[in-house]
């Protein structure tokens, strides 16, 4: 240990490497979504638990839904206007009543291994199903588990819904190598379609970027795009709600573009 070191250490602190502007620009650039001919959709609530989805919902076998608390319409809008069910996971005690009836509920959560208490999220996903909507919100748990789904399950989703976490520690060198090869890998098989701030989320200057803490984004899987030509999509989109209604809507920063 360096003088530096042990100097930090005495107050309980440690250092870390920095992430430079370049590299910050780089992921941040992976996040932004493209106008993909498709029309957009919002399902689910007028707030927090709402999601704009591309309208290619024909001959979706399921949709699977980790991450659920007390918000479910998402879930009943699929069930009742698209006629598809939801397998829904969540560790926390949910009553029944708000899940829609031909779902299916698992109390537990997504891991690394499968037990009495966790479910890996690739022993989750039915093999029989062939076209899937994936939905992710467990609170830092998504980056694990979208670590360790096998390219196998990727290919089954269409419509991948994800809300990333703690993005203020994009200014850690390690966090910003590990989100790169997740985000490269979701890349590889996905379009971004949509991304939504939730505005629950305090924003951080990492290396001269406005970065929110918490990030809605929807994907779409590429080979449901047509005539593709890399535009960038227009947000705020029109469809978009805030996720705490009584909270100023958080604007995405314009320099991320640059």
């Amino acid at each position: 240990m360096n003088i530096k070191e042990k100097f930090f250490d005495l107050f309980g602190m440690y250092i870390e490497k920095k992430t430079h502007k370049n590299d910050v620009s780089k992921i941040l650039k992976k996040l932004l979504p493209y106008e993909t001919g498709i029309k957009l959709i919002r399902l689910g609530e007028d707030s927090d638990g709402g999601y704009l989805i591309p309208n290619d919902l024909e001959d979706i076998d399921k949709n699977y839904s980790a991450g659920v608390g007390s918000l479910t319409k998402f879930e009943n809008d699929l069930q009742n206007n698209h006629k598809i069910n939801s397998k829904m996971l969540d560790f926390n005690n949910i009553h029944h009543d708000i899940l829609p009836k031909n779902s299916e509920f698992l109390k537990k959560k997504l891991s690394l291994v499968s037990n009495e208490n966790q479910i890996t999220i690739n022993d989750w996903i039915d093999d029989e199903d062939k076209e899937i909507i994936l939905k992710i919100d467990i609170e830092g748990d998504e980056y694990i588990n979208l670590a360790s789904i096998t390219n196998e399950r990727l290919l089954k989703v269409r419509i991948l819904i994800v809300e990333f976490h703690d993005l203020r520690n994009l200014k850690n060198l390690i966090f910003l190598r590990n989100f790169d090869i997740i985000i490269s890998k979701l890349n590889h098989f996905f379009y971004p379609c949509h991304l939504h701030i939730n505005n629950m989320s305090k924003v951080k200057n990492i290396a001269g970027f406005k970065v929110p803490d918490m990030l809605e984004i929807t994907f779409i899987r590429k080979d449901r795009i047509k005539d593709f030509d890399l535009k960038y999509s227009k947000l705020p989109n029109k469809l978009d709600k805030k996720t705490v209604k009584d909270k100023e809507e958080i604007i995405l920063d314009r320099s991320w573009y640059l």
